[in-house]
């Protein structure tokens, strides 16, 4: 069972990495929305949002956090 702990702090810095990741990415593009959308409802500003989110995660985050040095 040795090798369960180092797994799991893999994992755990893999889940952070892209915690962090997402939090910059998505508040960078609410900032960049920001003046567009101003007095649009909350689920106008998401739909907005969304599609550039999800683009950024699958081709900027997640393969940054995969390059993470391994402990």
């Amino acid at each position: 069972m040795p090798r369960a702990r180092p797994a799991i702090l893999v994992h755990f810095r893999f889940l952070l990495a892209l915690m962090l990741g997402a939090y910059a990415l998505i508040n960078v593009l609410l900032f960049v929305l920001a003046p567009l959308t101003a007095g649009w409802p909350t689920w106008a500003v998401t739909g907005l949002a969304v599609p550039p989110m999800v683009v950024g995660m699958v081709h900027l985050v997640i393969p940054l956090a995969r390059r993470m040095p391994q402990p």
